[in-house]
C-alpha cells in the first residue's frame, strides 16, 4: 500500500511539472474563448456582399452540365452570374453562367471593389500571398491560393483575404479579434501555425498533452486525499502554497480533470468498449443523396425564375437532388432559410412541407426493414441544437432507428434533408465534449446563456489557482531534486 502511494505521488508531481505552466494557459485562455473565438469571415456580411439577380439575366443563363460533380451554386460576382461548382476535395471550379467557359482567376480591381463595399474604408495597402500564415492556418485554404492580403484604413484595423481563385472573401480579422486569438483560441487550441499545418502532429500533440494531464489531474485527486490527515481540517498543510493548491486542488480537482478528458475526447475516438458499437458495425443508412446534375440538365434557369413566387432580392441558387428528384434552394434575405422548388412533371412549384407519412414512406424505403420510432421535435434537445457557427431550423422530425448503433436522424421537413445523425458513440462524443468543455446542454439556452458562461468563468478561475500553486510548487519541487543531484 506505501509503494501504491509513493507512485501516485511521484506521478503527481512529475505529470503536473510537466504541464502545470500548460494548464495556466489553458484555463486563462479558456476564459478569453468564451467571449471571442479564432477570427472567421462573416458568412452573413459575405452573403449580402452578392448582387440579386433581375429577370433579364436569367434570360441568358445556361443550365449547369450534367458531367459536374457535387453542389452546384448560382450566384452574381463581378456583375456577372456565375457557377460555383464544389467538389468533394473542398476545391471550386468557377463559370461563366452565360458561357459555361471556366474562370480562372479574378483580378485585383475586383478585390478592390469587393473589400470597399464590405469594409466601407479605403484600402491601406494589399499583398499576394502564396502561403498560409497565422490566421489562415488550415491546409484547406491551399485550395484557395493565392490570396489578397487587403489592409484597410479602417479604426479596426480589418484585414480580409481575397482568394483570387475563387472571388471571395476566406477570412477576415481585425485588431481586437487577433488579440483575442492570440489570448485565447491559439494557445488553448494550440493554433501554432507550424504546428497546425501537420494535422496528424497536430492532433497527437492534443492527445498526448491531454493524456499526461488526465494523469495528472487524477494522480492529484488521489494524493489530496493521501496527504490528508485526520484531525487536521480541510487541510494539514501550512504554508500558504501547499495549503491552497490543496484545499482547491480538493473543490476543483473534479472539474480539471473532466475538462482535461473533454479536451482529450474532442479529438480521439470513443474507444469501441464504451459503447459496444465499433465503427465497423455501424450499419450504413443513405438518406441524403450527392447531387445528380443529370436531373437538371433540362431546367432552363429562366424557368426557375418564373416559378418564384417571390422574386426580390435573391442571390444564390443551390442545385440539389434530394429522394431522385431535383430540387433548387433559392436564397433571398435569409440566408440561412433557403424557400425550397422542385421539379416533377417538367413543373417547377415550392416543395410542400414533408408530411410525417411522407417521412415514414421515405424511412420503409431507406431502412430495410429496420424498426423505428419517428416523432415532431419542436425544441433543441441536447444534440440537435443551433449554434452561432451552425444554424439548425424547427420543428424537425427526429427517426429513432432500433439498430445496433442506435441511430438517430434528425430529418428537415422544409427540404426533406437528414440536416443530423447521431450513433451511441458520436452521443457519447458529444457529452463527454459539448457537455463537459463547454456545458452545451439544453437548459442553457439563448436568455440563460449568461448562466452558462459564469459558470465556467468561476470554474476557471478555480483552475488558475490550482494551476498556478502548482506551478509555484513544480519550481519548488525541481530545485530540489536538482539539490539532490
Amino acid at each position: 500500500m506505501k509503494t501504491i502511494k509513493i507512485i501516485f505521488i511521484q506521478l503527481h508531481k512529475i505529470t503536473g511539472s510537466i504541464l502545470s505552466i500548460l494548464f495556466l494557459v489553458w484555463f486563462v485562455s479558456g476564459i478569453v474563448l468564451i467571449f471571442e473565438g479564432f477570427p472567421h469571415a462573416d458568412k452573413e456580411q459575405n452573403f449580402h456582399n452578392l448582387t440579386p439577380f433581375t429577370a433579364q439575366q436569367f434570360t441568358t443563363i445556361k443550365p449547369p452540365l450534367q458531367s459536374w460533380k457535387g453542389r452546384v451554386n448560382l450566384e452574381m460576382c463581378d456583375g456577372k452570374p456565375i457557377y460555383r461548382n464544389y467538389t468533394k476535395d473542398g476545391k471550386q471550379c468557377i463559370f461563366d453562367a452565360k458561357t459555361l467557359t471556366t474562370i480562372d482567376t479574378f483580378s485585383e480591381d475586383y478585390a478592390r471593389r469587393l473589400v470597399s463595399a464590405t469594409i466601407k474604408a479605403p484600402i491601406e495597402k494589399i499583398e499576394i500571398i502564396n502561403d498560409f500564415d497565422s490566421w489562415i492556418p488550415w491546409s484547406h485554404f491551399e485550395a484557395y491560393f493565392p490570396i489578397l492580403k487587403c489592409y484597410m484604413n479602417d479604426s479596426k484595423h480589418t484585414i480580409l483575404y481575397v482568394s483570387q481563385k475563387t472571388g471571395e472573401i476566406v477570412q477576415e480579422t481585425n485588431r481586437a479579434k487577433r488579440w483575442a486569438a492570440r489570448c485565447g483560441a491559439i494557445p488553448h487550441w494550440i493554433y501554432f501555425k507550424q504546428i497546425r499545418l501537420q494535422r496528424g502532429l497536430w492532433i497527437d500533440l492534443v492527445i498526448w498533452l491531454s493524456f499526461i494531464g488526465i494523469i495528472a489531474s487524477i494522480t492529484g485527486i488521489v494524493v489530496g486525499f493521501i496527504r490528508q490527515k485526520r484531525g487536521k481540517g480541510i487541510t494539514p498543510y501550512k504554508k500558504p502554497m501547499y495549503k491552497w493548491h490543496h484545499i482547491t486542488g480538493y473543490i476543483f480537482g473534479v472539474f480539471v480533470f473532466t475538462f482535461i478528458l473533454s479536451g482529450f475526447f474532442s479529438l480521439a475516438r470513443i474507444p469501441n468498449w464504451m459503447v459496444f458499437v465499433s465503427e465497423d458495425q455501424q450499419p450504413s443508412i443513405s438518406w441524403n443523396q450527392p447531387t445528380d446534375m443529370s436531373m437538371h440538365s433540362t431546367v432552363a434557369p429562366a424557368k426557375i425564375w418564373d416559378a418564384l413566387k417571390t422574386k426580390n432580392n435573391i442571390r444564390k441558387i443551390t442545385w440539389k437532388s434530394i429522394h431522385n428528384q431535383p430540387c433548387f434552394f433559392v436564397y433571398g434575405n435569409d440566408y440561412k432559410v433557403p424557400e425550397v422548388y422542385v421539379m416533377k412533371d417538367d413543373s417547377i412549384y415550392q416543395k410542400p412541407l414533408l408530411t410525417k407519412t411522407t417521412v415514414e414512406n421515405l424511412a420503409n424505403r431507406y431502412l430495410n426493414g429496420q424498426p423505428y420510432e419517428l416523432c415532431v421535435q419542436n425544441k433543441y434537445d441536447n444534440y440537435y441544437n443551433s449554434t452561432s457557427k451552425r444554424f439548425l431550423p424547427l420543428p424537425v422530425y427526429k427517426l429513432k432507428i432500433d439498430n445496433e448503433a442506435q441511430t438517430w436522424l434528425y430529418i428537415d421537413p422544409k427540404t426533406g434533408e437528414e440536416i443530423r445523425r447521431y450513433s451511441k458513440n458520436n452521443r457519447l462524443q458529444r457529452w463527454l465534449y459539448q457537455g463537459l468543455h463547454k456545458f452545451n446542454l439544453k437548459w442553457f439556452d439563448s436568455s440563460t446563456d449568461w448562466l452558462r458562461k459564469l459558470l465556467l468563468i468561476l470554474l476557471s478561475l478555480g483552475g488558475i489557482v490550482v494551476s498556478v500553486t502548482g506551478v509555484w510548487l513544480s519550481v519548488i519541487w525541481i530545485k530540489r531534486v536538482g539539490k539532490k543531484n
